[in-house]
């Protein structure tokens, strides 16, 4: 990780799945605001590359990549330190790094029990441990914001969406009682639930592949349509900000109408 010690003045963010498809939404969004963000990821390249764009964006935009594995919670604990040393603060966390679900979709009897770890230990354990290393450094910046990005599957029962639907909903569990927990200490947790999300991807799903008859008929569903990765990040921008500082403990759907849950 490079980076200049900054005034105590200038926010810094750690954005887990920062060069992923809404994490480098949330990089752009939260740079182009002032902050300092920190790109983390298990793939140094895709890192630099994404804190690269940021950095292009502006020269004023301050963005570093750091690797780390945040299953992991002692690469959790070294990845918090790094930023403090390199930056003096951590003012942000926005969880952005998802776990790949292969084996655990379908109908339960047909899930892989040996893979049931694996899930628990990337959708569950990771935001946890992430969480837990860097409470001690929001604390010494005078609160902050933390927040994570399950998704509706963990508030709205679906067929087929049995193991991830619990990963999903012990996340979102997680983040509304700790922020009870840490509320004393000016830390605000929440959530952003999307469903599905439009971009390349999920229209290449649309055309071809086994999901492609329920996401388009999700996608139909939408009467508002269903959110951008650009419309996910502007509402984590607005949750770490202070006109969200009466905000903690929520779990916010962004599913175009799919559900009122």
């Amino acid at each position: 990780m490079r980076g200049d010690v900054l005034s105590s003045t200038t926010r810094v963010a750690l954005i887990t799945g920062g060069a992923g498809l809404i994490g480098s939404e949330v990089c752009a969004q939260l740079a182009a605001a002032g902050v300092s963000v920190v790109v983390n990821g298990r793939d140094r390249d895709r890192c630099e590359a994404a804190a690269g764009r940021v950095r292009a964006m502006s020269e004023h935009h301050q963005a570093v990549a750091a690797v780390a594995d945040v299953s992991d919670y002692a690469e959790c604990v070294r990845l918090v330190g790094e930023v403090e040393a390199a930056f003096g603060r951590l003012d942000m966390l926005i969880h952005c790094a998802l776990s790949p679900t292969p084996g655990l979709t379908g109908p339960f009897e047909r899930t892989d029990p040996a893979r049931y770890a694996a899930l628990m230990q990337q959708a569950v354990c990771a935001p946890m441990n992430i969480c837990h290393a860097a409470l001690p450094a929001l604390k010494r910046s005078g609160g902050g914001s933390i927040v994570a990005f399950p998704s509706d599957a963990g508030k709205v029962a679906a067929p087929n969406q049995t193991m991830v639907g619990a990963t999903r909903a012990a996340v979102m569990m997680f983040m509304r009682s700790l922020a009870l927990e840490v509320s004393a200490d000016a830390i605000r947790c929440n959530c952003i639930a999307p469903t599905y999300v439009d971009s390349p991807q999920m229209r290449s799903a649309m055309e071809s592949g086994p999901h492609a008859a329920r996401i388009s008929s999700a996608a139909a569903r939408a009467r508002l349509g269903l959110p951008t990765p650009g419309e996910l990040a502007a509402l984590a921008v607005f949750l770490c900000s202070p006109a969200a500082g009466h905000l903690t403990g929520q779990v916010i759907s962004v599913n175009g109408g799919l559900s009122a849950a």
